[in-house]
C-alpha cells in the first residue's frame, strides 16, 4: 500500500502537483484577497506556475509580493499588451470569433473570465480556476465559450470531494451543475466521476448510484431512471465497479449492505456515490460538511476539455489552493 495514502488529502495533492507545476490562471486576483493570498503560498511553495492577468498600473504585483518581492520571478504576469493575448487576439480573428467580451481589453471590458479561459485553450496555460467571486453558472459559461467540452455536445457536471474526519476522502456527484438528469445524463456523470474519482485520488472507484430503494425494494419512476442508467453504463464500462439502485446506508455501511444487497460488490464498501438530482447531491454535500465535519473540495468541473475548475464563493485560500492542486491530475 502506498503510505502517502495515509496523508491528508491536500497534503497529497500538494506533493504532487510540486513534481510538475503547471501554469494555472487566477483571473479574479484583482478582486479578491484570497486569492491573492493562494497564489502567493502557491507560488512560495512552487506548487504551480500563478499566471496573474494584471490592469494597466500593474499594481497587482505590490499587492501579491509586496512583502515576498523575489517571489514575483515565479509568477507569470500578464498586463493587456502582453504578446499572450496579441497571439491570442490574432488566432480569435483568424477563426472569426474574436469579439469585444472575448478578447477586445480584456481586463477592462469585465471579462477576465474569458481571457483566462482562451490563455488556457490556446495552450499558454494548463488551467484556470475561477469562482471566489463569480457565480458557477458565470464561470461554466465562460469555460464553454473558451476551452469547450471534452467531446462534442459533451456534458458538463460536477464533483465534490468529501474528506470525512477518519481520513477517507469521498467523490460525490453532481453537487452543482445538472438539476434534473436523465438516465443518460445520470450515465455520463457516473462514468466521468469514476475517472475523476480515480485520476485525483489515484485509487480503484466503487461507485453506487443511490435512490430510497435498494435493489428493487421500491418502485418508482425516478428509480427506473437510476436502473436505466446502471444498464447504459454496464454497457459502455464494464470494466467500473458500480452497482445500484443502493440507498446510501446499503452502499457505505458493511452491515447494512449485508442484509439489503449481500450479492452486491459494491454494497457496503462504496467511495463514488452518484446521487439522483441536483437537490439530493446538494443538500448532501453541505449536511456531510456540517454535520459530519467533512472537508469538501469542489465542485470540480467534470467534461471539459481542459482543466477550468470552479470554487464556492465561501471559499477560503486553502481552499484555492487544494483547488490548484488537483489541475495537475486532471490533464
Amino acid at each position: 500500500m502506498d503510505l502517502h495514502q495515509h496523508l491528508p488529502l491536500h497534503q497529497r495533492l500538494a506533493q504532487r502537483a510540486a513534481l510538475s507545476p503547471k501554469r494555472i490562471v487566477f483571473p479574479e486576483a484583482i478582486s479578491d484577497s484570497r486569492v491573492r493570498d493562494a497564489v502567493l503560498q502557491l507560488a512560495a511553495n512552487q506548487l504551480c506556475i500563478p499566471v496573474i492577468l494584471e490592469d494597466e498600473s500593474q499594481s497587482l504585483k505590490s499587492q501579491i509580493c509586496g512583502d515576498a518581492p523575489t517571489l514575483a520571478d515565479r509568477i507569470l504576469w500578464i498586463p493587456p499588451q502582453h504578446p499572450f493575448i496579441d497571439e491570442i487576439k490574432q488566432i480569435e480573428e483568424e477563426k472569426g470569433t474574436a469579439t469585444p467580451l472575448q478578447i477586445g481589453t480584456p481586463i477592462h471590458t469585465g471579462t477576465p473570465l474569458h481571457t483566462a479561459g482562451l490563455l488556457v485553450h490556446h495552450g499558454f496555460a494548463d488551467g484556470a480556476i475561477a469562482g471566489s467571486v463569480a457565480s458557477t453558472s458565470d464561470v461554466i459559461r465562460a469555460a464553454l465559450k473558451t476551452v469547450g467540452t471534452a467531446q462534442p455536445k459533451g456534458l458538463v457536471s460536477s464533483i465534490f470531494l468529501m474528506e470525512l474526519q477518519t481520513g477517507q476522502t469521498l467523490t460525490y456527484a453532481d453537487c452543482g451543475v445538472i438539476p434534473d438528469p436523465t438516465a443518460e445524463q445520470l450515465a455520463d456523470i457516473a462514468i466521468r466521476t469514476a475517472e475523476t474519482h480515480r485520476a485525483i485520488l489515484q485509487t480503484t472507484p466503487r461507485v453506487a448510484l443511490l435512490s430510497f430503494s435498494t435493489l428493487g425494494s421500491a418502485h418508482h419512476p425516478s428509480i427506473e431512471k437510476v436502473r436505466t442508467a446502471l444498464t447504459q453504463i454496464r454497457r459502455q464500462r464494464p470494466d467500473l465497479a458500480i452497482d445500484g439502485e443502493l440507498q446510501f446506508d446499503a452502499a457505505f455501511v458493511p452491515e447494512v449492505a449485508r442484509r439489503k444487497a449481500p450479492d452486491s460488490s459494491v454494497a457496503g464498501k462504496a467511495d463514488c456515490f452518484i446521487f439522483p438530482n441536483l437537490d439530493a447531491a446538494n443538500i448532501a454535500y453541505k449536511i456531510t460538511e456540517r454535520l459530519a465535519g467533512a472537508k469538501a473540495t469542489g465542485p470540480i468541473l467534470q467534461g471539459l476539455a481542459k482543466p477550468y475548475l470552479d470554487l464556492s464563493r465561501g471559499c477560503t485560500a486553502d481552499d484555492i489552493i487544494t483547488a490548484a492542486c488537483c489541475v495537475p491530475a486532471l490533464l
